[in-house]
């Protein structure tokens, strides 16, 4: 239980693997800035069509991070995110394993600003109500910026790993997978088409709830909530799962960051939405096969007792399905399939595999605070930067979970096995399928060439299935 006195000790606990990359400069505000839209989380980003009243930020504010830049000219243009961490305001703190733990629930402010549209980060509120010892920070608060930037960092750290990538990628697809059994002969198309994307999702959400978030588990260990705190986040992940309105295109349209010429670098968004379309392409040659029309959906009995189990209340409780659970169109097949083989690929590596590259470097992401936020914008120094991340012990701990949830590959997109498909009809549209996927790859090879480089989501790194 010793706290660390420099940042050099988190780095000497990189013995046995190498230190991310994300040590050198996270303390840079165009890295703090790339976790929204490059990192382990990043779908908080909304942009603001009017000014929020609970973040008081004027035009001097404004212009700390964007001096030839006015504060009403970039909310009239659009280019003005919030990332809002509303959802931890109600958070429990908690106390094990060495004392007290505190977690925030932050506003923070970005803006698309300058010649390159870079995304800069404009001010920071540490709490959600304004209040006199509820101060706003900006980037010449020297370490107290710092502090709050951190406390950003552990907000997101907590929303990333129990609603983001736990709740609504391993617990949402749960459900899919489990009525999948029940419902589906193994021969059934739909069956074979899905069954490669389920494989080892309910044993690693089992060894979850028997390992990391279990009563004194490494959540609970690391996560500045009560492990009760962390499972409701979880729940309201799961529960907040909409499946037609949450068709990946759909979600940046919601979010308002869908214009690519109005924010042009979102790493996660480029890249996600270029297998998306690869998928849904593959998806929907691949059941046409089998469903030439709307009347051969709608008479598949095993199809539509899927489709009512995940949705009734008494089966999976999956919001969002077409017709509440019924099947009457070719179209929202494919869509939910889409749907579901993206979260179980490319959603799942987009949030999981940064456990290492970004999270297992505690400073970057530390998971719970060790001090209150700060009450004042006067006074912060590096030994109260140190004091607000965690012990060792814990830095340790979060070090190797990281190393392990984020390094394990098993299985690779499109890589189907060998005697999977039976019908040899589906051998040209996988063959296209698996072609888009090595054009994707080239892709991203030169667009990181010119952008903070994102390996998130090159094709090598995506598993077909949630299997760690």
């Amino acid at each position: 239980m010793t706290s660390a006195k420099s940042l050099q000790e988190y780095a000497d606990l990189f013995r046995a693997f190498g230190l991310p990359p994300i040590a050198k400069d996270f303390t840079d505000d165009r890295a703090f800035a790339a976790m929204r839209i490059a990192g382990p989380n990043p779908v908080m980003l909304k942009r603001l069509k009017t000014l929020d009243e609970r973040l008081k930020v004027t035009n001097e504010m404004f212009r700390i991070a964007a001096p030839k830049d006015s504060l009403n000219a970039a909310l009239a243009e659009g280019r003005l995110y919030l990332a809002d961490y509303a959802l931890l305001d109600v958070a429990e703190l908690g106390t094990y394993p060495n004392g007290q733990k505190y977690l925030y629930a932050p506003l923070a402010l970005f803006v698309i600003t300058g010649a390159k549209k870079e995304l800069l980060p404009v001010a920071i509120q540490c709490k959600q109500k304004p209040a006199a010892d509820n101060p706003i920070f900006t980037p010449n608060d020297g370490y107290n910026w710092l502090i709050a930037k951190t406390i950003v960092e552990t907000a997101d750290g907590n929303i990333h790993e129990a609603s983001t990538h736990l709740g609504r990628t391993h617990l949402a697809m749960e459900a899919f997978v489990i009525s999948s059994y029940r419902q589906f002969y193994d021969s059934h198309p739909l069956a074979l088409l899905l069954w490669p994307h389920f494989e080892g999702t309910l044993a690693i959400n089992s060894a979850a709830w028997k390992h990391l978030i279990a009563d004194k588990g490494g959540v609970d260990k690391l996560m500045g909530g009560t492990i009760n705190t962390s499972r409701q986040v979880t729940v309201n992940g799961v529960q907040s799962t909409r499946v037609m309105n949450d068709l990946l295109p759909l979600t940046f349209a919601q979010r308002g960051v869908d214009d690519r010429e109005a924010f042009p670098n979102y790493p996660y968004r480029d890249d996600s939405l270029l297998y998306w379309d690869a998928i849904h392409k593959w998806v929907s040659a691949y059941l046409r096969l089998y469903y030439p029309n709307d009347a051969e959906i709608q008479r598949d009995s095993e199809l539509q007792a899927w489709a009512r189990e995940l949705a009734a209340d008494n089966g999976g409780r999956i919001k969002g399905l077409p017709n509440d659970g019924s099947f009457q169109r070719i179209e929202e097949l494919i869509e939910v399939a889409t749907f579901v083989i993206y979260t179980c690929s490319v959603q799942h590596a987009a949030v999981n595999f940064p456990q290492y590259d970004c999270m297992s470097y505690t400073p970057n992401t530390p998971l719970a605070g060790y001090r209150p936020a700060p009450t004042t914008k006067t006074g912060a120094t590096e030994a109260d930067f140190l004091a607000m991340l965690p012990t060792l012990d814990m830095a340790e701990l979060q070090m190797d979970l990281g190393y392990l949830l984020g390094t394990v590959h098993y299985t690779e997109l499109g890589q189907y096995r060998r005697h999977q498909f039976h019908d040899q009809r589906v051998a040209a549209p996988l063959q296209q399928f698996q072609k888009r996927l090595a054009d994707i790859g080239q892709k991203i090879g030169e667009r990181n060439l010119t952008r903070r480089p994102y390996e998130t989501l090159s094709p090598s790194g995506i598993r077909q299935s949630i299997n760690i």
